[in-house]
This record gives C-alpha cells, sequence and structure tokens, in this order.
C-alpha cells in the first residue's frame, strides 16, 4: 500500500512541517513519501503528477488558505482514480469533519494532532478492518473527539526538521519550528483557544535540531508557538541557545504576548541581540476594552505599549504588530482610535487583518448576536456586523494596501517619518485613509503599479493637499535600488542634455579626485537632477553595492 502525504502551500518559500511530522511518525511501517504544491500551481496538474505515481491512499493538509484547491484536487482525483481512499487533516476540517464527508468524496477525517492515529489508521485500511478510531471520522462513525498528541513521544521520532529531502532548499524557504503546542488563551475567535494547556517539547530536542537548522545555512526559521514568551524560563532557554549560536543572514520569528515581557527579559535583549536576528510578531487587534471582553481577549495596552517602547528603544528586535479590523463592538470611528493607538508605536510593520468566522470558533457559533454577515466560503472573511457597515469595512480594506505598500514595504521611510513628524501628526488613520481615497478615485484600485508609480501617486496625493516632499520622495526612491534606475519623475533635462552635463562633471578633474569618483561612475552610473538653473543633485550608484552617493554640483555656465 503505497502512501502520499501532500498539501497545496499559499508560496514556494513556505514548508508544512506538519506533513514531516505526520511522514517521519509513519515511515517505518508504511510506504510513505511526502510532497507539497502551491496556490500558483495548476489543479489539474498537481492531480495528474499524484496520479502517476501510483498511490492507493492519500492524506491531505487542509488550511483555510487551500480549502478551495483541496476540494478541486479530491473531486478530480476521485473521478480519475475512485478506489483511491483519501483521508483529510488540518485545522478546518478539524472541528466540523462530517461537514466535509457529507460534502466532498472523501473516505475520513483526522481531527486534531494526527502523528499517531494517522499510523492507526492506515494499519486498519491495510487489514480492511472496520475502523473505530479516536480522533477519526468516516460517513459511518463520527468521531466528536479531537485528538492531542504526546510531544514527548514526538521528540523520540526521527527528525523532521533534519530530512535529507530538505538540506539544498533550506536557504530558499521558511522553516517553522515548534518548541510547545497549546495555548493559555481564550480568543473566541482563534482556533488556538479550544486547545486546552500548553506543553513543551524537550530542550535537548530542540537545540539538538536547532543547531542542525543554522548549521545547515537555514535562512528564516518561524517559531509556531502560539505565545512563545508565556514560559519564562523555556523563553529565556530558547533565546540564550540561539544568541549563542548566532550566525549572520540568519533570522528568528515568535509570536510574542506582550504583556508578559519583563524588563530583565527586555534588558537581556537589548544589550546582547545582534540587530534584526529577533523580529516579534505581537498581536495587538484592537484597544477597545469592550471588543477585547466580547472576544475573552485579556490585555492591558498601557503595558503593552511601554515594553514595545522599550524594545524600539533598544534598536534590536524588529516588531511586527497586528490590528484586526471587524471585531465585536468596534465601531468604524473605534476602529480608526485603535489604529492611531497601535500605528502611533512606529513599529517597524504594522500588519492590517480582517476577522474571519473560522469553523468550530466560538464566535462563529454566536454570529447572529452581532449580526455578522460573512463569506460562507473560506476563509470566511466578515463583510459587515451590527456596529461596522459593509462600506466602512472596504474602506478600511483599502487603508490595507496603502498601509502595506507605503509603510510596511520599507521603501519610503524618510518619507513617512517627515510625514507623520509635521504634516498628519497624531492622524495616521487619516493619511493612509486619505491616500487609498486619492488613489481609488484616480486609478483602477486593483491595478498593480510600477515602483515608480507608486513614489509619483504620494507625490500626486501630498501635492494636492498642500505638501512639497519631493526631495525627500527622490531620496528614497533612489535608496530603492543598487543600479542606476529611471527618473522619480519625468526629468525636465532631456537625455542628450543630461548625457553632455555628466560628461562635463566627468571632466572635472578636481571634483572626481574629492570625491574619489571616476569618469566612468559619473557616466554610467549616476542619476542628475536640476535642483536650480546651475545647480544639480547626483545620485551616485557604486558597482560595490554599498549604498548610494548623493553630492551637489554647481556649473557656472549650465549647457542647456
Amino acid at each position: 500500500m503505497r502512501v502520499l502525504l501532500t498539501t497545496i502551500n499559499a508560496k514556494f518559500i513556505h514548508t508544512s512541517l506538519a506533513l514531516r511530522l505526520l511522514y517521519v511518525a509513519t515511515k517505518e511501517r508504511f510506504d510513505v513519501s511526502f510532497s507539497e504544491y502551491t496556490l500558483k500551481e495548476d489543479v489539474d496538474n498537481i492531480a495528474d503528477n499524484i496520479l502517476s505515481a501510483g498511490y492507493d491512499v492519500i492524506g491531505l493538509g487542509v488550511y483555510i488558505w487551500n480549502v478551495k484547491q483541496i476540494r478541486e484536487l479530491v473531486n478530480m482525483l476521485k473521478e480519475r482514480q475512485p478506489a483511491l481512499t483519501i483521508i483529510l487533516g488540518g485545522p478546518e476540517v478539524t472541528y466540523e469533519p462530517e461537514f466535509f464527508l457529507n460534502q466532498w468524496p472523501v473516505d475520513y477525517v483526522i481531527s486534531g494532532e494526527g502523528e499517531f492515529v494517522l499510523g492507526e489508521l492506515l494499519d486498519v485500511i491495510q487489514r480492511k478492518h472496520i475502523i473505530d478510531i479516536e480522533g477519526v471520522s468516516s460517513r459511518t462513525n463520527i468521531s466528536k473527539t479531537v485528538v492531542r498528541a504526546n510531544v514527548d513521544f514526538i521528540s523520540l521520532l526521527p527528525s523532521p526538521y533534519q530530512l535529507s529531502e530538505d538540506r539544498e532548499q533550506m536557504k530558499n524557504k521558511v522553516v517553522y519550528v515548534e518548541t510547545s503546542r497549546g495555548c493559555p488563551y481564550t480568543c473566541s475567535y482563534c482556533l488556538a483557544s479550544l486547545e486546552k494547556g500548553v506543553r513543551y517539547f524537550p530542550h535537548t530536542y530542540l537545540f539538538e535540531n536547532l543547531e542542525y537548522l543554522i548549521k545547515n545555512g537555514a535562512r528564516q526559521i518561524k517559531f509556531l508557538d502560539r505565545t512563545f514568551n508565556l514560559n519564562q524560563a523555556h523563553t529565556k532557554a530558547i533565546f540564550d541557545f540561539l544568541i549563542r549560536c548566532y550566525r549572520p543572514n540568519l533570522s528568528c520569528q515568535f509570536e510574542i504576548y506582550a504583556d508578559l515581557l519583563r524588563d530583565e527579559m527586555i534588558d537581556y535583549l537589548n544589550a546582547t541581540l545582534p540587530p534584526h536576528y529577533f523580529r516579534f510578531e505581537i498581536g495587538i487587534q484592537t484597544t477597545c476594552e469592550a471588543a477585547n471582553q466580547a472576544v475573552g481577549r485579556k490585555q492591558d495596552f498601557r503595558l503593552i505599549a511601554g515594553n514595545i517602547r522599550k524594545l524600539m528603544d533598544g534598536g534590536k528586535v524588529d516588531l511586527h504588530l497586528d490590528l484586526i479590523a471587524g471585531l465585536p463592538h468596534e465601531s468604524f470611528e473605534r476602529f480608526i482610535r485603535s489604529f492611531n493607538d497601535v500605528f502611533a508605536l512606529r513599529a517597524k510593520e504594522v500588519q492590517l487583518g480582517f476577522l474571519k468566522m473560522l469553523r468550530g470558533t466560538e464566535l462563529r457559533q454566536n454570529a447572529t448576536l452581532y449580526e455578522y454577515m460573512y463569506d460562507p466560503d473560506a476563509p470566511y472573511e466578515v463583510h459587515s456586523h451590527v456596529d461596522m457597515t459593509e462600506a466602512a469595512l472596504q474602506r478600511i480594506r483599502r487603508v490595507e494596501h496603502t498601509l502595506d505598500t507605503y509603510w510596511n514595504s520599507g521603501r519610503f521611510t524618510r518619507t513617512m517619518q517627515h510625514i507623520f513628524d509635521f504634516c498628519y501628526m497624531e492622524r495616521y488613520f487619516e493619511f493612509f485613509d486619505g491616500l487609498a481615497t486619492h488613489i481609488y478615485e484616480n486609478q483602477e484600485p486593483k491595478k498593480c503599479f510600477q515602483l515608480e508609480d507608486t513614489f509619483r501617486q504620494l507625490d500626486d496625493f501630498l501635492q494636492s493637499n498642500g505638501f512639497d516632499l519631493s526631495p525627500t520622495l527622490r531620496t528614497d526612491y533612489y535608496h530603492c535600488f543598487s543600479q542606476r534606475p529611471p527618473g522619480f519623475r519625468p526629468n525636465p533635462l532631456d537625455k542628450k542634455t543630461r548625457k553632455r552635463l555628466l560628461y562635463e562633471i566627468g571632466s572635472d578633474k578636481t571634483f572626481l579626485a574629492r570625491h574619489h569618483l571616476t569618469r566612468r561612475m559619473v557616466e554610467k552610473r549616476t542619476v542628475i537632477d536640476p535642483i536650480s538653473a546651475n545647480l544639480f543633485l547626483l545620485t551616485i550608484f557604486p558597482e560595490d553595492n554599498q549604498g548610494i552617493i548623493t553630492l551637489e554640483y554647481k556649473i557656472e555656465k549650465p549647457s542647456m
């Protein structure tokens, strides 16, 4: 009996730890292999690829980002090979197995952590016995159990992090690591709230695998723990190990509950951490206390903000702050306050997400209480509720685009600082909303713009509101390149004039010597912009890519 474990990842750089865990838990007893696909791949081609290998059993990981494609795949597989046994697992199917068994042509659904349950199921399928396993549902037997695996037993399995299949591609993909399972919090919109208790993997197991990943060239390690800093001793031990094993060009990302950060930990990180080695994702979600209470979320925003500022003052940890639009009791006006509260911290990234009514969550079950309207298909995103209109949420979605483009991209750092220090002081949402409206009214909102278009749009918006930040925008624009780019704006100098001016400057041996330049650098790697009639800004892009050089050059008798 040949078995394939597979899933469809959102992006090529993503990897599925779940597949690898299932694989190492079953490969000694069964003929099992695993493979991964991406959303960009044609589902028909995926089906052909799977069927051509002659598998008897297919196990599929189902998530909100791939459920549509997995359904298409399942239908194709069963249509072309009806005798194929199909098993579903993953968070999307865990809490409503009967729905998928009734709606999809599948044979079994595993609810919960399937490392050891899958082996039991494969054994019974192979023996052709009647299946009665906790956590496994079929059309004739729906299990209400959500199984949990013993993490100590998982640590005794062959390592899912040291597979030979992954060694070569480790440098090009995100490596996911879990040091614990479970979540102590009860946020009613989150599936993690349904997992009671937190279980930790042994440190010896973790250190051995982390050392392997670091020594073998991993570039980005993302820790899957729901609240990485829940257990202070555990957190400190992992941080200590990672700092001892620091390697350039490696970054580690953690989900951190900022309320739990202590001054000793912050001081320790600020004192010992190499810059940009750690990235903390902090889910603030809202500063509206009524919304927090409605979803069972407890947080102290004043404490959170203070801890975030201390981390930012240290300059070592990159911070990613999360907001959710569409929570109960939060109107459009109150959301603006939440946005401004969080953005005022000026973290490197502010992620604006939208509430999703996930299968199995308490909030989905109580959706009528708040008059929620949401998409019946994954990802089940909210359209409106009693306090937030559909038009208001759509307006916030446009803000999400400008936030990602102009803040989270990191391409407009100088311009953004000037805007929020002098032009839109403490009116962060108002800026992004105004810019989004400007773009929406003047362009196709879904159009993919070239980089120069995004700069010109911002310049147009600022100019229309009486702010001339063109010089700052030009500096940000040129810092996006390592080679001489197209001009930021249509250059008032025609090509012939630009060439002649650069030739004249390249002939000025005194200027070249003073700034350690060569004629070639001036003529081939320099952009020239007029400041006034005879004063010019030179932006030079050295061949060593060590950062651009900006100089002013005055020509007494300009050749115009």
